[in-house]
């Protein structure tokens, strides 16, 4: 490595490996069903929704539009917690990812993806609850704001102190912006930390705050430079996917051939593939949201109509509509990886630049020279050996003396 910016444009081509997509393509996968479930009861929860209904809407993944859903406030709370297990898989995830590229860039290219995703599970607490105790420390200090609020209620005293303590407030009020700084960059860095270092959660935020103070602009700018490419490998890899799949259908329905149902014929290729579109979700009504979708998928802009089928097609409709879900799953994944890849390459760079430390040097394991204790036990047994010899010539003495008596 250079440890320079000429090691963060490799993140691209690092991402680019079937284990670490594998990784990033299962943290979405356990992800989204988590918040899928968790969404599914919180619409459930509210009087106005059925099951039937919340499937027909939004079919896998239900998504509420704050200001225009209405759920009774236990279901809020159910889809805030959906989305914290979806953050939380998909962090575990990148710290696999990040383990992974760490040990590559170490030299072991055949480091298995499940001793990967248990050392990300082990170092859970690092990559999880570094985010999360930034998060309550910023919401201690706004606490503080409302009660500032509060005590200026009282007649005469309260203005006067909030006279008084107003630049210790402000002051206080810039900190929180800076923590706000700190706690974006923890879902960017902290999975890389955690896992290249074995840091615990103070270790890890002692990091990023160190990190952001001394290599302010190389951070920024390199992490847009990591955004960026993520993002153009999901569009490219996407749109390969999308002419790919083009190709699939035409050549799937060229010899498909029609078929007798309900009195009258049709293409049952071409049924099944609109019932499998029919699964996707349909696209919030969000304007920039709608104005992406349209350029990606426009299928969810306007969904397909369910098309009366038999049993056989609609098992088929059912795979293909989970083919779909699977796919884009992968697209992301990829961006995912390259993000994961590139998370590692920035941390450690980084680690060298301000503490020059080499974070790929591999620690030489020390080993005592073990005591031979086989010559003590040859020594051992060679002293009764010895006294025996001694003994033996005593006794012939003693059996000549006799005979010499007798004679």
């Amino acid at each position: 490595m250079h440890f320079n910016f000429a090691d963060v444009v490799r993140a691209p081509r690092l991402g680019f490996s079937a284990k670490k997509i594998w990784i990033g393509f299962l943290g979405l996968l356990i992800g989204t069903i988590l918040y899928s479930v968790m969404s599914y009861f919180a619409y459930v929860s509210s009087p106005d929704w059925v099951w039937k209904d919340v499937w027909g809407a939004f079919k896998y993944i239900p998504v509420p539009i704050i200001g225009e859903t209405h759920l009774i406030w236990w279901g809020w709370i159910c889809w805030a917690f959906g989305i914290v297990f979806f953050i939380a898989m998909n962090l575990l995830s990148i710290g696999a990812i990040s383990k992974l590229t760490f040990e590559q860039l170490r030299g072991d290219e055949f480091y298995e993806v499940t001793d990967a995703l248990k050392y990300s599970l082990k170092q859970w607490k690092s990559i999880i609850l570094s985010p999360v105790t930034l998060a309550i420390f910023i919401a201690a200090l706004i606490f503080v704001g409302f009660v500032c609020g509060l005590i200026g209620r009282i007649p005469y005293a309260g203005q006067l102190l909030a006279g008084i303590f107003f630049i210790p407030v402000a002051l206080g009020a810039l900190f929180v912006i800076y923590l706000a700084i700190i706690f974006i960059i923890s879902f960017f860095l902290s999975p890389a930390i955690g896992t290249t270092t074995e840091s615990d959660t103070f270790d890890t935020l002692f990091e990023l705050f160190s990190c952001l103070n001394d290599q302010t602009w190389r951070l920024t700018l390199w992490e847009i430079f990591v955004g960026f490419c993520s993002f153009a490998g999901v569009w490219v890899f996407g749109w390969l996917i999308k002419k790919s799949l083009v190709l699939f259908h035409w050549a799937a329905g060229f010899w498909a051939g029609t078929r007798m149902i309900e009195g009258g014929a049709h293409s049952w290729w071409q049924t099944i593939w609109n019932n499998g579109l029919w699964y996707l979700p349909s696209c919030p009504p969000i304007q920039w949201l709608e104005s992406v979708v349209g350029r990606v998928t426009p299928v969810m802009l306007y969904p397909q109509t369910w098309m009366p089928v038999n049993w056989a097609e609609w098992a088929g409709s059912f795979l293909i509509g989970l083919g779909f879900y699977f796919i884009a799953f992968f697209v992301i994944a990829y961006g995912i990886s390259v993000w994961g890849a590139g998370q590692s390459l920035i941390y450690t760079v980084l680690v060298k630049i301000k503490d020059e430390k080499n974070l790929l040097e591999k620690k030489e394991e020390e080993f005592e020279e073990e005591k031979v204790e086989e010559p003590v036990e040859e020594k051992k047994e060679e002293k009764p050996a010895k006294k025996k010899a001694e003994k033996e010539p005593t006794t012939e003495k003693k059996v000549k003396e006799k005979e010499e008596k007798k004679e």
